[in-house]
């Protein structure tokens, strides 16, 4: 039997100043010893809160945390309702790699035939930014013979085990079926998300499954598990309702109590909204070329107005309209779950006071810059990323960056001018594909000699309706070799490339595009902004493909010292012979060009005197310094080209570019190289070239 206490006062000072706390402390004493403030209801005023709690209370939570604001009615739900575990719902810890450069991957970064079951690549959920109900799975672990590579680098880091990896790797787990998600230790609230089929999950990403995996149940917990009751009373475990740092850890989501959802006549609605806040989130993604959803850029789908401008508008209003209606989502779960709970509208003010600080639409769909660079400062989990602003610059560069995989055949330009080509999204809890929507498959594509060793690949068109509207199409080249140059007048010209892209899409108007993205962008023109790599092309490049710590482009750039001249190579193209062909086919016949018309340029001084002889002086000396320039670059190359230290892309980026680094105009392939040389990344294929042929230091 409850032995009867009395109610004992709690000051809750929080929003009060700290030069004034005393003094509200004081008064806050006063009223309480004079009687003003009683019972169990809470009293508040610009002075701070007093709530009357019988200390004997808090036990009805697990752990008795000081959960001193929440309602008698809140803190009885955990005795009256069975919790996450006695539902059957099993969370579970996930796997840890302990050395994250060597075993994880970005998505794009390897050949997408090693990602999937039973393949070297497996989807890795790892948490990741604030964004419920959907995440892209951004990331790859080394799962190869079930995790064989990893086993034996734990074994040998940690010989206690005597090879007993399962505290660490956990292969009892649930991995490959379809559950939930969640960031297990972030700043931000409680965000979970559905978790595709064909997944490892980490230990900072634990997830959720239910009986027989039913994607309608999956869908119901999704929408119960994100509600504002349920945070509550994760939170009231912790001991934090506004508390900086919390980690939802797998027994604190097993304990939290939940309402019998099997026959509840809440339980389709509540499906239902979830998958519609999913698939909302998602069409954020639908934008982004970085993920699984990517289908075309949004200034691409929005080509039918007159400007970029009016397309930004456009997105901008869409993003809004989504923002709109995720908010009114969430407050229709709210109250259904509400109901599951059976609060009163006194515990439903409390909860929604208690829980009013982050919405859904504070970081996912924010187009607020400073609001993004002020929530930096509460990042604590290395993969708890804020997404960068989507203004219309950016826009921009994505549409720009999409351009150039249509040139080097990354993505389908046909599906840009045609919508209806796009192969439709998946569910949320489908496997996810190796290729995303918008890309261009081997399928598509046919051989074409261009004379000299260099190849390029045509797109066949099958769609009589697209080869009448857009003829133009059917003589879109792109390189077998992967390789584009900066270059004006040659064939294989990046930024003529990048036109011809822009005039597909909008036809006579693509000129008044072109200048306006430069404009929008502050570069006079295309081939400064790929040009320049600290502010232009390269650079917003490397930022659009690094997550996770991982910094991963997938378009190299080559470029000689005075940016004079540049080599472009699509990494997923590149052979063993690359380097060679680079040489051979591009930088020497660009060297033997402009020698030739150095000695035409001497030859036409003869014939000048006075003021013209002296001007055109001046042109041969440029001239002169472009092909020692070319020289030099032409050198370094082949010198390169020799070490035959071929990338091998399962290596990762970073390690795979490292050895051009003296081209590259990157500051991380020198740091990188300097590390193989000093020995380290043994295990990489890289390395084991470099020791081969004698360039690591011992």
């Amino acid at each position: 039997m409850k032995q009867e206490t009395s109610p004992t006062p709690i000051f809750r000072l929080l929003a009060v100043p700290i030069d004034d706390k005393g003094d509200a402390l004081r008064a806050l004493v006063q009223e309480v010893n004079a009687g003003v403030s009683r019972g169990d209801v809470k009293r508040k005023d610009a002075g701070g809160e007093v709530f009357a709690v019988d200390p004997a209370d808090f036990g009805q939570i697990p752990g008795s945390p000081f959960a001193y604001w929440a309602g008698d009615s809140i803190r009885r739900l955990f005795n009256t309702l069975p919790s996450l575990a006695e539902h059957g719902i099993s969370a579970q810890h996930g796997a840890s790699s302990k050395s994250d450069f060597r075993f994880l991957r970005l998505a794009w970064e390897v050949p997408p035939e090693t990602i999937g079951k039973d393949r070297r690549w497996v989807n890795f959920a790892k948490g990741g930014q604030y964004s419920p109900y959907y995440a892209d799975v951004h990331l790859l672990i080394n799962w190869e013979n079930d995790a064989e590579e990893i086993k034996a680098y734990l074994t040998e880091r940690y010989p206690y085990l005597n090879g007993q990896t399962g505290w660490i790797l956990h292969p009892e787990n649930s991995y490959f079926y379809p559950g939930l998600t969640w960031p297990r230790r972030t700043t931000s609230g409680l965000s979970v998300r559905a978790m595709p089929a064909g997944c490892i999950f980490a230990d900072k990403g634990p997830a959720a499954f239910v009986v027989n995996d039913q994607t309608e149940t999956l869908l119901t917990l999704l929408a119960v598990m994100s509600s504002a009751i349920f945070e509550t009373l994760v939170k009231l475990q912790l001991g934090a309702a506004t508390a900086a740092a919390r980690s939802y850890e797998v027994g604190v989501i097993q304990r939290t109590p939940i309402p019998d959802l099997t026959h509840h006549a809440s339980r389709i609605p509540l499906a239902a909204l979830a998958l519609e806040a999913h698939d909302l989130q998602r069409d954020c993604d639908r934008d982004d070329e970085t993920t699984h959803a990517f289908c075309i850029p949004g200034l691409a789908r929005h080509r039918d107005v007159p400007t970029l401008l009016d397309a930004g508008l456009h997105l901008d209003a869409e993003a809004q309209a989504r923002a709109a209606r995720l908010v009114t989502i969430q407050t229709e779960i709210d109250e259904l779950v509400f109901d599951l709970y059976g609060l009163t509208p006194a515990d439903r003010a409390l909860v929604r006071r208690e829980m009013g600080g982050l919405t859904i639409d504070d970081l996912r769909l924010t187009s607020d810059e400073e609001e993004i660079v002020n929530r930096q400062s509460e990042i604590v989990n290395e993969d708890d990323e804020i997404a960068p602003p989507e203004d219309l610059p950016a826009r921009v560069q994505n549409l720009l960056m999409w351009a150039v995989g249509v040139a080097f055949g990354r993505w389908d330009i046909r599906k840009a001018l045609d919508p209806a080509l796009l192969p439709p999204l998946g569910g949320p809890f489908d496997p996810l594909p190796r290729h995303a929507p918008g890309a261009l498959t081997i399928d598509d594509v046919r051989f074409t000699t261009i004379g000299q060793g260099v190849y390029d690949l045509r797109l066949t068109i099958d769609e009589p309706e697209i080869v009448n509207r857009q003829s133009e199409i059917v003589n879109l080249p792109i390189p077998k070799d992967g390789i584009l140059v900066d270059d004006a007048g040659h064939p294989s010209d990046i930024v003529a490339r990048v036109q011809t892209v822009l005039r597909l899409l909008w036809g006579e108007r693509a000129d008044a595009i072109e200048a306006e993205a430069c404009a929008i962008l502050g570069f006079k023109s295309l081939r400064d902004y790929f040009r320049d790599p600290r502010k232009g092309f390269f650079a917003f490049h490397i930022q659009r493909y690094s997550k996770s710590r991982r910094k991963a482009p997938l378009y190299w750039l080559l470029q000689s010292e005075k940016r004079s001249y540049g080599v472009w190579f699509y990494c997923h193209r590149v052979r063993f012979d690359t380097f060679y062909a680079i040489g051979r086919f591009y930088v020497d016949a660009k060297r033997l060009y402009e020698t030739g018309r150095l000695e035409d340029m001497r030859e036409q001084l003869k014939a000048l005197e006075g003021p013209a002889q002296r001007a055109h002086e001046r042109v041969i000396a440029r001239q002169e310094k472009l092909v020692d320039e070319l020289k030099v670059f032409g050198k370094t190359l082949d010198r390169i080209a020799l070490l035959d230290l071929v990338p091998d892309l399962n290596d990762g980026v970073l390690l795979s570019i490292a050895p051009l680094w003296e081209l590259v105009p990157w500051k991380e392939p020198a740091r990188a190289w300097e590390s193989l040389v000093a020995g380290e990344y043994e295990w990489s294929v890289m390395a084991g070239l470099m020791r081969k042929k004698g360039l690591v230091k011992h």
